[in-house]
């Protein structure tokens, strides 16, 4: 996955939760990027891609996704 999706850390979670394994982004994104896998299992992206999923719009699934990886 490449581009401003890969490079944000909340949807970077998500795509790696769907089984996306590999993600290009600017080098400037990498820390972010990287704390935010550090800081959740694989278990969690997969709660916060299937949250996402769900939802309806955009913007809900954005909500979804961050409900669940900021509750750990």
């Amino acid at each position: 996955m490449c581009g401003e999706a890969a490079s944000d850390p909340l949807l970077a979670c998500v795509l790696t939760g769907l089984g996306v394994t590999s993600l290009s982004m600017s080098s400037a994104a990498i820390p972010h990027v990287r704390a935010a896998l550090a800081a959740h299992s694989l278990d969690q992206c997969r709660t916060a891609a299937a949250a996402a999923r769900g939802a309806d719009t955009a913007d809900q699934a954005r909500n979804a996704a961050a409900a669940v990886l900021h509750a750990t």
